[in-house]
């Protein structure tokens, strides 16, 4: 498969984004009684995955990111897909029933399936027996009447519900959990992983890079580079994306796995970026000449927004890339190189934005951090 396939991240962070804006909320009822909260979800992912979201607290997130200030920075994209059908007119109701998720932990999960689309994804919810009504809960209050048509596939019961525009969502109820997908296949898919258990628990690029989470986490996987630059299209890459949310700040950081037999090639083709220094835009490579680049920046004694955001890089990375992304987008083939393709498939979003890159070689690992500083 492609790395341009499996590479889109930016249309998996639109996901998220908007996964952020319209209040996945609606599902966090879903108790994690003891039937639920020990399921293993990563053994019921499919293993063809081209990306996953993973989080614990969706309440957190709901109401954390409306008060950022670049919230209506990133509040343009549209409504679309299966967070559409399950978070549409379902806020009232949440508003109102608030109180029934106090202290509760909201763990849930995305996966995201070839080709990228908002609606081939599977999102998975651990659950008690309850979970099992929600749906038929959810799609009653908005007014439809249905009976839900019931199929089987190796043994296992698969739902399906009538939802509006003449559209429908498949169910699966497994053991512990719930699945939920606009494609039967997908379900069928999560069915075959858990009874195969061939999932993404088996993958070792991606179990090298998931790792135990604190509290009110927000991460996604990515089964591509951290920058288009580093791999071949034929690398076989994960990179992980812990996302953080402040006030004036967002970034992402993680880890990047690439196999021992395409690991010298990527930490070669780090090492060979040509450096770039013009308005705005700077780019780096070489632990030393990061070192020797932010020294200079920290001796400047008035800094501008943008020498900030290069002073509070680490002087022992191996790579940065300090850039106003609207003045990316005004010659944005020419960098499309050093961008993952969240920020170059949905630049317009990130126009208000100066972003920071840096990577790091730890131990033979690459680290990275994305850090995304709002202009006021």
């Amino acid at each position: 498969m492609k790395l341009r396939t499996v590479g889109k991240l930016g249309v998996i962070l639109s996901v998220i984004l908007f996964c952020i804006g319209v209040g996945l909320y609606s599902f966090a009822r879903l108790s994690l009684a003891e039937s639920g909260k020990d399921a293993d979800l990563l053994a019921v992912v499919p293993s063809d995955s081209i990306g996953l979201l993973e989080t614990d607290n969706i309440e957190f997130m709901v109401n954390e990111f409306p008060q950022a200030a670049y919230a209506g920075q990133l509040d343009t994209l549209q409504s679309s897909g299966l967070f559409s059908v399950v978070g549409e007119d379902m806020i009232p109701y949440i508003v109102e029933n608030a109180h029934d998720l106090h202290n509760q932990m909201n763990y849930m999960m995305v996966s995201f399936h070839a080709p990228i689309s908002s609606r081939n994804l599977v999102m998975y919810f651990r659950t008690n027996e309850s979970g099992r009504n929600f749906i038929r809960e959810m799609i009653t209050r908005k007014g439809l009447s249905f009976s839900a048509k019931k199929e089987t596939y190796r043994g296992k019961t698969i739902e399906i519900y009538p939802v509006s525009n003449n559209d429908f969502i498949s169910c699966y109820n497994g053991k512990g959990f719930l699945a939920v997908s606009y494609q039967k296949n997908l379900i069928e898919k999560v069915i075959d992983a858990e009874k195969d258990e061939k999932s993404l628990r088996q993958d070792v690029g991606f179990t090298s890079i998931a790792h135990t989470k604190t509290a009110n986490f927000l991460t996604l996987y990515g089964h591509t580079a951290s920058i288009p630059l580093l791999a071949e299209e034929n690398t076989d890459c994960w990179s992980e994306f812990d996302i953080h949310l402040n006030s004036e700040v967002f970034y992402l950081s993680g880890s990047m796995y690439a196999s021992d037999s395409c690991l010298y090639r990527v930490e070669e083709r780090l090492k060979s970026i040509q450096p770039l220094r013009e308005d705005s835009v700077l780019i780096l490579s070489g632990q030393e000449k990061v070192d020797s680049c932010i020294s200079q920046v920290l001796s400047i004694p008035q800094h501008t927004l943008f020498d900030e955001c290069v002073s509070n890089l680490s002087r022992d990375a191996s790579f940065i890339m300090v850039a106003d992304v609207d003045k990316l987008a005004q010659n944005l083939g020419a960098y499309k190189n050093y961008l993952p393709a969240f920020i170059y498939d949905h630049v317009e979003l990130f126009r208000s934005f100066i972003l920071s890159v840096q990577i790091t070689n730890v131990n033979n690992k690459l680290s990275h951090i994305f850090v995304f500083t709002y202009k006021e």
